[in-house]
């Protein structure tokens, strides 16, 4: 066997510990057959009795608390056997990284210092790779590329805690543009590049941005919003890095890019590891995108976190084709070159079929992912980069259990699953390949004491936190599901929550009194199933919110779209379940007001077309149901638990339409659609 076909399936490493079968512990594994208390008293004392003439009576005592401790905790001492290896194993992994952070927080220095020390280790090896653009730039060539910005834009009078909004697509320019800027502080807020019209201005808008950059396609989505007339860019520099429309009066950012010193930049501020550097936009679970603050020490201990949990090294190369402007592809992925050294491969957009080509074109190692992507690589038919590929990890969230080890066994690869959120304090990690897991959570009364995340039993259909009598939360034991929360401190600056901008909805993550009076925990918003071996799975999301194509979609927000059509009197959003499809589809029921003026074709049509105009295409519910009426609380909150049990399901009062993608329309559900659906084959 070749050294390159060692190296495409090994992935063997110190921190992978054996994966725990867990069908031995379908049922508590009991010693004794249960006993009522008075019965096993009984039996013990005619056991004590009939010894206790041949043996001293403090082996006899040590026996019977033997027996005791077998029968009350036998089941509790075989699964902390079970587990051991890991737990030991996650705790040294917790220790390794805080004691890395807090010397990171005693040195206080900035990503952008961090990363120069990456720079003179390896000045002339491979640091971003631009399939789109097909250029590389080495650590030293992209340092420069990174002073170009930071250089004009000092120059200009911007300094620490201005705001630069970048609206661009994946590319070596975006992580160029948001590394300089923050080399003189300035902070950088990553707009989502499929985003336009209402849900573009309000991120802009949001963020307080003195200037924007785009790109030349992207320019357009900026044109259409302005002329749109629902924003105005007085006061705010818009900049395009390449040549501008005409009439626009948008500047060419590259030409004065060209003219720039590539040396480093005037220290005129501080620029620590404390210190703001970028807003990354979350859905969260109300309401429009929220911009959660991303400050260094954060973005560090993501990156490096999930380097050291999964192996990531310096001689990797990371293929990143998911969108950088999120948490996952822009930190984890782009965060292991900058601050680990290892080569960066960015694909402006995720292609099924080309994704083993560029991984064996480029020699990528490690990749990142969302589940999605996986169903979508198992889906293509085989091509022989699959056996020749070195690709030995990848590193995501969201991978299903019923693809897990398929995926595994075709491609060969290991794969590192996580949990958590870009404003969250703490995160879950899968270290030993567990199918199906997205962490661990330890079963141990000793070892769960330093890890400062819990789930709690909360209402399944409101989502809100159930309470004991003396108003705290309760606790899930292993084999229960509840909500995630994850501790906040503020005296400790791993466990401060930063946030959003919008300090009312930083409120709404916070949940107080949850363990004891007056201590306060970050909820994420998500149900978690906590097994009896301590393996924590994503279950579902609580709230307004649903996941699509690995992207979260407020149910809110696509509501604020539909409300104001005219002929429309009432209209609830929510995601359902489609055969065959990972997370949850949308779908919106329409009440339509009575009109001679229109039929309900050319309604719905109407709706569509809002709907496309306005929304990214993850958010565009795919189904519309036509019904007469949709239930309301006494509060007149919208209650969504019926519509969401019935789903795609027929009922002869409504009517269904389906979207229609290729030509963007809505069509009737028939049965031929609806055959197509339940075999995974319609084309969402």
């Amino acid at each position: 066997m070749t050294d390159r076909a060692n190296c495409s399936t090994s992935t063997t490493n110190w921190r992978q510990p054996k994966p725990l079968a867990t069908d031995v512990l379908e049922k508590p594994a009991r010693l004794l057959p249960k006993m009522k208390l008075e019965e096993l008293v009984t039996v013990m004392l005619l056991t004590v009795a009939a010894i206790d003439q041949y043996l001293p009576i403090g082996l006899v005592l040590a026996g019977v608390l033997l027996v005791y401790i077998t029968v009350v905790h036998g089941d509790f001492i075989y699964r902390s056997y079970l587990t051991l290896n890991r737990d030991l194993t996650g705790l040294a992994l917790i220790i390794d990284v805080k004691i890395d952070l807090w010397l990171r927080l005693h040195k206080n220095k900035g990503i952008h210092e961090l990363f120069l020390d990456i720079v003179r280790k390896y000045p002339n090896k491979p640091a971003m790779i631009d399939i789109e653009k097909e250029t590389t730039e080495t650590f030293e060539e992209f340092n420069a590329h990174c002073n170009r910005y930071a250089n004009y834009f000092q120059g200009l009078g911007y300094r620490s805690g201005d705001v630069v909004a970048l609206y661009m697509e994946n590319s070596v320019e975006f992580v160029a543009a948001w590394m300089g800027l923050a080399k003189i502080g300035v902070v950088t807020a990553w707009i989502n590049s499929n985003l336009k019209r209402e849900q573009l201005v309000h991120c802009i808008t949001a963020s307080k941005t003195k200037a924007i950059i785009t790109s030349v396609t992207l320019q357009n989505m900026l044109i259409d919003a302005i002329d749109q007339k629902l924003f105005k860019v007085d006061g705010i520099d818009v900049y395009s890095v390449g040549e501008p429309k005409k009439n626009s009066g948008f500047k060419n950012l590259q030409k004065k890019l060209d003219a720039q010193a590539i040396s480093e930049p005037k220290t005129l501020d501080t620029v620590d590891f404390k210190s703001v550097l970028c807003f990354i936009y979350t859905s969260g679970t109300t309401g429009m995108p929220k911009a959660a603050v991303m400050k260094h020490f954060r973005y560090y201990s993501i990156a490096v976190g999930a380097a050291k949990s999964f192996g990531i090294r310096s001689s990797d190369r990371m293929y990143v084709s998911m969108p950088i402007y999120h948490t996952a592809a822009g930190i984890l992925g782009v965060g292991q070159a900058l601050l680990g050294g290892s080569s960066c491969v960015i694909r402006k957009k995720f292609s099924a079929s080309n994704f083993w080509r560029d991984c064996v074109k480029y020699d990528c190692t490690v990749s990142q992912y969302i589940g999605e992507i996986c169903r979508y690589l198992l889906a293509q038919p085989v091509v022989k980069e699959e056996s020749v590929h070195r690709m030995r990890l990848l590193v995501g969230n969201g991978l299903r259990a019923e693809i897990w080890q398929p995926f595994v066994d075709r491609f060969r690869v290991r794969i590192g699953e996580l949990y958590g959120s870009t404003e969250g304090t703490s995160s879950l990690v899968n270290i030993d390949g567990h199918v199906g897991a997205c962490g661990f959570l330890p079963i141990s009364p000793l070892t769960k004491k330093m890890h400062p995340v819990r789930l709690i039993k909360v209402d399944d259909v409101t989502g809100e936190a159930i309470r004991t009598a003396d108003g705290l939360c309760i606790a899930c034991n292993p084999g229960e599901s509840g909500a995630m929360v994850s501790t906040i401190r503020k005296n400790n600056p791993l466990l401060q929550f930063e946030g959003y901008l919008n300090k009312k909805e930083t409120n709404k993550k916070i949940i107080r009194d949850v363990f004891a009076k007056g201590d306060s925990c970050f909820l994420t918003g998500d149900l978690l199933h906590w097994d009896r071996l301590g393996y924590v799975y994503f279950k579902d999301r609580t709230g307004d919110t649903f996941r699509w194509k690995g992207e979260n979609v407020s149910t809110t927000e696509v509501e604020a779209i539909l409300h104001p059509i005219t002929g429309l009197s009432d209209a609830t959003v929510y995601g359902v379940e489609v055969p065959k499809r990972e997370g949850r589809v949308g779908m919106a029921s329409v009440v339509r007001a009575v009109s001679k003026e229109e039929n309900e074709s050319e309604f719905v049509q109407r709706v569509g077309a809002r709907l496309s105009s306005s929304l990214t295409s993850y958010a565009i519910p795919q189904f519309i149901r036509i019904c007469q009426d949709v239930e309301k609380t006494g509060t007149f909150k919208l209650v969504k638990t019926n519509l969401q049990r019935i789903g795609i399901t027929d009922i002869p009062s409504d009517s269904i339409y389906i979207f229609n993608s290729e030509n963007r329309i809505f069509v009737p559900f028939d049965n031929d659609l609806r055959c197509k659906v339940s075999l995974g084959s319609y084309p969402f």
